[in-house]
């Protein structure tokens, strides 16, 4: 799967014809540099001398905050460590760190709603796929895209592509600062920005690199309850962003958060594919389908 969205999106990035060879070449080298970790670090923990007891959840916790803290300060004045990883294996998220050129996919991101090995490729593309494709892209969204392949802070973009980027990444701001988070409070769409752009490639490389994996396979025409790979692929997205938040809290995240609402890292992402609209058989007008389609990579 990794290996497959690695591919979709050099794909993209070779196919864009907004941009120059220059700019390209040092994207593809960039793309091709950027290591996926996968389940656990290479090098454990050592927590040995961290005590954990039946006693006190509070005084499990005060001692696991003062480790921590006593782990960083001890980092201090040394090397960088590149098999240190910043959340641990049982946590159900992944991230991407720019200044490592790295994405991390911790075992716990790798279980139901994202993964599941027994079950068809168009749901776990849709989960997993679509997760790892959000973190793999940031190292392109409006800040990722300032660092190069070793992680170094350098503009490796020609004034005439970085201007273009700019131009396509204000069609999405200006998009989900449409949205309503709730009541009179609108998305932040240029402080959500960055998240914006990781859904919306990460979803589509997420998809090509489905397309991919079926092609010239059976399980390309075959229908499961009634719905299609592609159909499949789409709800399965959508189902990880389920859930209840109470209107008190949208309003709070809509000022502080970096992340659109659920509904929108949903609709905002899948009105711009012609490859969902093609595949519930949306028509121009409708509301799942935009007529200014707003795409970056």
């Amino acid at each position: 799967m990794v290996a497959g969205l690695q591919a979709a999106m050099d794909e993209d990035i070779a196919a864009l014809t907004w941009m120059s060879a220059a700019t390209r070449q040092q994207a593809i080298i960039k793309l091709r540099a950027l290591e996926i970790k996968v389940g656990y670090p290479e090098k454990w923990r050592d927590y040995s001398t961290m005590r954990i007891d039946r006693q006190g959840w509070a005084d499990n916790a005060f001692r696991a905050s003062e480790f921590e803290h006593q782990r960083r300060i001890q980092r201090i004045g040394k090397p960088a460590d590149r098999d240190d990883w910043y959340i641990t294996t049982p946590t159900p998220d992944a991230y991407n760190s720019v200044q490592q050129n790295r994405v991390v996919v911790p075992a716990g991101f790798l279980g139901p709603p994202f993964f599941d090995r027994n079950i068809d490729d168009a749901v776990n593309f849709g989960g997993a796929g679509a997760g790892i494709g959000h973190e793999l892209a940031h190292a392109f969204d409006d800040h990722g895209r300032e660092y190069d392949a070793k992680g170094s802070l350098r503009n490796w973009w020609t004034q005439r592509d970085s201007n273009l980027f700019k131009k396509s990444a204000e069609c999405v701001s200006k998009q989900y600062s449409e949205y309503v988070a709730v009541d009179d409070v609108k998305v932040n769409g240029e402080m959500t920005l960055g998240e914006n752009l990781a859904d919306a490639v990460g979803l589509r490389i997420a998809y090509e690199a489905l397309e991919k994996s079926l092609a010239n396979r059976r399980e390309k025409a075959a229908k499961i309850d009634g719905l299609t790979p592609e159909q499949r692929f789409f709800l399965s997205y959508a189902l990880q962003w389920c859930g209840s938040v109470r209107p008190e809290m949208v309003r709070k995240s809509a000022s502080n958060n970096p992340h659109s609402p659920p509904k929108y890292r949903v609709n905002g992402v899948v009105s711009n594919m012609p490859e969902f609209q093609h595949a519930f058989g949306c028509k121009r007008g409708q509301p799942m389908v935009r007529d200014n389609v707003c795409r970056v990579w």
